[in-house]
């Protein structure tokens, strides 16, 4: 019985950790961001999933393999935002955020 009560904790808690980092109201740690001087390219495109799939080989990657809405690369100090030509502000946040903390979630 502690076993399956452990269990079900477990996955709640694992359950709420992943759903915060869609939530735009949860607060998160700014401790950890990169501290130097950070240079942005934002690349508003027609269709994301295309441009995103082909920035991700271009780079070694794999691609993504599921729909995305956007997608970031950060390699030092310099990041690429790949967004629609219009994003809301959640989803432009959500990229900038992994130019200053690389793969946060």
């Amino acid at each position: 019985m502690k076993k399956t009560l452990l269990t079900l904790f477990l996955i709640a808690q694992l359950g709420s950790a992943s759903a915060d980092w869609d939530d735009p109201n949860v607060p998160f740690n700014a401790g950890d961001v990169q501290k130097t001087p950070m240079s942005i390219t934002w690349l508003p495109v027609d269709n994301v999933q295309r441009v995103c799939e082909a920035e991700s080989r271009k780079r070694g990657n794999s691609g993504f393999g599921y729909s995305i809405e956007a997608c970031s690369f950060w390699e030092g100090n310099s990041c690429t935002v790949i967004t629609k030509k219009r994003p809301n502000m959640h989803t432009l946040g959500h990229e900038m955020r992994h130019c200053y903390q690389g793969n946060w979630h």
